[in-house]
């Protein structure tokens, strides 16, 4: 099973493997760096020092300048100078001087190591004689084209392993410090980063769980701000949301139950003969007219659902809007007729054409239309234009009617939304009918907008794209 860590957790293990590569791995191998630093410098030095000796006093010896007593003096200065063991054995390997044992050895009998073929040993010994490991650097001794002997520098591995281990140590305060710094930096993620995010974390969690309202305060990076910003503008809207279920349930089981109640009341009239048989047709009539406003609305429902579900399922082709209108237009002659209304059309152009989904935008027109003729007073005038302006065209549809407050015309888009002024003039409407109007102009990425005023009449238009010439 895979574990996964959070952001904590994961800082924190980041943390405990930095502080421990930092710390274990300069306690054991600052050492050894130190450590190899120190035998690569000693290695020089002593060479260098062993050429000088070999210059300046071997010479001397070999020329009589210098007797036995007088080298060693020089050799024993030497030796405490430069903190190290000094040997002077001759080209048979036999030990004639060393400067801190006077036993009498023939470097030759360890046949197992090259303290003398090689330059430089490192990590060997001397069994019997020198048992404790040390580092040697060998330097040959010349005189007259024929070598004499070799002079010979030791440093014990101990001394070379403690001297870089005290240096390792003079550096921890150092490391103490950026201990210290790292620790800083992680405290300064935590509280920056992952302590934000955490909190984001549970905002979502909470919003997940329809719990919209938080007192949240995050002190963190701008991207941070900028996820939180899209979380609260999410909770909100779906706070909008679920406002928006509770009303929509709320209006449409109102204007469900109404007709239905309605229907039902006067159906067990009849039947239990409370309403005369003479009266029957009227509230039949009745019956009839509420089933009418229970199709229209679950009419209106269903094609709210399809913008919903389906927002690209609109068949774009080009055709005349001033013929759709025209169309339109005679469908409502009867009511025309009914309120003495006059219908005026004025086009820019006696054919205009756009690039749309037909049926909808009959849909749109016969809506707009249907509300004018609702709302528009008796012997008044309904002027629908259509004009070019640029690439798009402009369908305008204006009436003379009872209008819309100034609070209101915000909120006709709402489904189910009827203002107060319209609820005793409109008794079959749906308060769908405007909805739908923004749903089609919206699915075609184009614009709607009203203008109103009361008792004076509303305004409404909306554009859509020209078709190329």
């Amino acid at each position: 099973m895979r574990i996964r860590l959070n952001a904590t957790a994961k800082l924190i293990f980041a943390y405990i493997i930095t502080l421990s590569i930092i710390i274990f791995g300069w306690s054991v191998f600052g050492t050894k760096f130190f450590e190899s630093k120190l035998i690569k410098n000693t290695k020089s030095e002593f060479y260098n020092s062993l050429s000088t000796i070999a210059d300046g006093y071997m010479k001397g010896y070999y020329n009589n300048d210098l007797n036995d007593s007088d080298l060693s003096i020089e050799l024993d200065i030497i030796s405490d100078y430069i903190n190290s063991r000094i040997l002077f054995a001759k080209s048979s390997g036999e030990l004639i001087y060393d400067s801190h044992d006077s036993i009498i050895v023939n470097l030759y009998s360890y046949p197992d190591n090259d303290i003398l073929s090689e330059t430089y040993c490192y990590n060997i010994t001397l069994p019997g004689y020198i048992n404790e490991p040390f580092l040697s650097v060998s330097y040959p001794i010349t005189y007259d084209m024929t070598l004499r002997g070799h002079i010979i520098m030791l440093k014990y591995c101990e001394d070379i392993f403690n001297e870089a281990d005290a240096i390792n140590r003079s550096y921890w305060p150092f490391i103490t410090f950026i201990s210290v710094l790292i620790t800083i930096i992680f405290g300064f993620i935590y509280i920056r980063l992952i302590r934000p995010l955490n909190k984001l974390v549970k905002i979502a969690k909470e919003y997940s769980n329809k719990k919209y309202d938080n007192n949240f305060k995050l002190k963190t990076t701008k991207e941070y701000y900028e996820i939180y910003d899209a979380l609260t503008c999410i909770a909100n809207d779906l706070s909008n949301v679920r406002n928006e279920q509770r009303t929509f349930l709320s209006n449409i089981s109102h204007d469900f139950r109404s007709p239905l109640t309605s229907i039902r009341g006067y159906a067990e009239a009849l039947i239990d003969g409370t309403i005369p048989p003479e009266m029957s047709e009227k509230y039949l009539k009745i019956m009839l007219f509420e089933t009418e406003r229970l199709t229209k609305l679950t009419s209106g429902l269903l094609e709210l659902s399809k913008f919903d579900n389906t927002k690209n399922s609109l068949d774009i082709t080009p055709f005349d809007i001033n013929a759709t209108i025209k169309q339109t237009v005679a469908f409502f002659e009867g009511q025309f007729i009914e309120k003495h209304l006059q219908a005026k059309l004025v086009f820019e152009e006696p054919k205009t054409y756009v690039i749309a989904d037909l049926g909808k935008i009959q849909q749109v027109i016969y809506n707009l239309l249907d509300n004018a003729i609702k709302f528009s007073k008796n012997n008044s005038d309904i002027i629908i234009s259509t004009r070019i302006v640029n690439e798009k065209i402009i369908v305008s549809l204006k009436d003379s009617g009872i209008g819309i407050p100034k609070e209101s015309l915000s909120k006709i888009w709402d489904r189910f939304y009827k203002t107060d002024i319209s609820r005793g003039k409109d008794k079959k409407g749906t308060g769908l009918g405007l909805s739908i109007v923004k749903e089609i102009i919206t699915a075609h990425n184009e614009n709607i907008n009203v203008t109103s005023t009361v008792n004076v009449g509303t305004e409404f238009t909306f554009s859509l794209p020209r078709k190329p010439v």
